[in-house]
């Protein structure tokens, strides 16, 4: 009975030890996190104090690039009320999109220059070429809105049907970079509503190139070009690539004053890549 009692007597100190350690155990929890909270808030309260230290006022707005038909006071003037805050407060994405949505500018970069500086790096867009004879046209297919356009006539005319000028684009720009090494230049291409292709070169040739098969076919052009029609560019009025094996040369000289002009055929070797 008596070593029964003193068990009970231990059980009941370790009983009344456990909860005291726990206890404890809670405090430094407590502690360590009310710490951990302090340094946090401390941390945020500095940061934030920083933050509107660093904030400074923007006070210049510099504006780059080449320039034709955008105007550097424009694009300030465009800025200006996207600044709502200081130079870390800015938001630049929607300074960026604003600016590109300018019909005359392709590109923006916006970044910021320390203390109080604002540096805009503007590409401007560049007319490709004309437009059915009252547009113009960027390297997307892009109507471009020109005022005074007396010092863009020389550019190459596209013509086609309404909203086909980003494929005419696209083709024109394959069909210049294919010609390029022959120095051969497009200074008119068409489209007409069956969707047949005509091209006139700046050296007065003209090319019925038909409906489909464009690539192909000046390819099989620049063949023939090369072999026999390039030292007598000056005879040929017209050259129909139509034909899948050669092509149809009209020449400028007249036989007689009734007789139509000269029609000959020149054939292609077989084996002629891109033969349809």
């Amino acid at each position: 009975m008596v070593a029964n009692s003193l068990q009970g007597k231990g059980a009941r100190r370790q009983d009344e030890r456990l909860p005291l350690r726990e206890r404890l155990r809670w405090l430094t929890r407590s502690l360590s996190l009310l710490a951990l909270v302090s340094v946090v808030a401390g941390l945020l309260w500095g940061g934030d104090r920083l933050f509107q230290k660093l904030d400074v006022p923007i006070g210049v707005i510099g504006v780059k690039g080449e320039f034709t038909h955008v105007d550097q006071r424009d694009v300030q003037a465009m800025v200006e009320p996207l600044i709502n805050g200081g130079i870390l407060s800015l938001n630049l994405a929607k300074i960026r999109h604003q600016l590109e949505l300018d019909p005359w500018i392709e590109q923006v970069a916006v970044s910021r220059q320390w203390p109080g500086g604002l540096v805009i790096n503007v590409v401007e867009e560049v007319a490709i070429a004309r437009w059915g004879g009252h547009g113009f046209l960027n390297s997307r297919g892009e109507m471009l809105e020109i005022g005074d356009n007396s010092d863009l006539m020389h550019l190459p005319l596209l013509q086609g049907e309404v909203h086909t000028e980003r494929s005419l684009m696209k083709a024109y720009r394959e069909v210049a970079q294919l010609l390029q090494p022959s120095n051969l230049k497009i200074v008119a291409l068409k489209r007409d509503v069956r969707g047949a292709w005509w091209l006139s070169l700046e050296n007065g040739l003209e090319l019925v190139v038909g409906r489909g098969q464009v690539m192909e076919k000046m390819r099989r052009f620049l063949v023939v070009w090369e072999l026999a029609l390039k030292t007598q560019v000056e005879r040929i009025a017209r050259v129909d690539i139509r034909y899948d094996n050669g092509v149809a040369v009209q020449w400028a000289e007249k036989v007689s004053a009734v007789q139509p002009k000269e029609i000959s055929v020149l054939i292609v070797a077989p084996g002629l890549p891109g033969q349809a």
